[in-house]
């Protein structure tokens, strides 16, 4: 699998670990609007994205992967212009999709300043 994007997190806001213990991860690059950092996980990315998010692609947060099952309409478009996506991890099905929203199979723990987060597919 490709890397098409690439970052490092830098910090995690104070109710981030509840966030992520309810099974929802917000990321945000820095800079972040004060409203978001504390539920948020603050990264710096590095790079890309090289193409769109997909369905089948795989989400790492350190050592961590979580399979997309299902990518909103806007996901992609603000990852690019914001470092910005929301990902729920194991939704109840028929949950609804929101439009910077992906779904994904798996479970993550709150990461540590220093992680690598990347998302990775087939092809670019």
């Amino acid at each position: 699998m490709s890397v098409y994007y690439e970052s490092t997190v830098l910090r995690a806001g104070d109710e981030a670990g509840d966030m992520v213990e309810g099974g929802v991860v917000i990321l945000y690059a820095d800079p972040i609007p004060d409203a978001l950092e504390s539920v948020s996980v603050v990264h710096g990315p590095a790079k890309g994205p090289e193409r769109e998010i997909r369905p089948g692609d795989v989400f790492l947060l350190g050592d961590e992967r979580v399979e997309l099952v299902a990518v909103g309409e806007r996901a992609h478009e603000n990852l690019r212009t914001l470092g910005h996506i929301v990902v729920y991890l194991n939704p109840d099905e028929g949950t609804s999709l929101l439009p910077g929203a992906v779904h994904g199979k798996g479970s993550v723990t709150l990461p540590k300043a220093g992680a690598r987060l990347a998302l990775s597919g087939g092809t670019t």
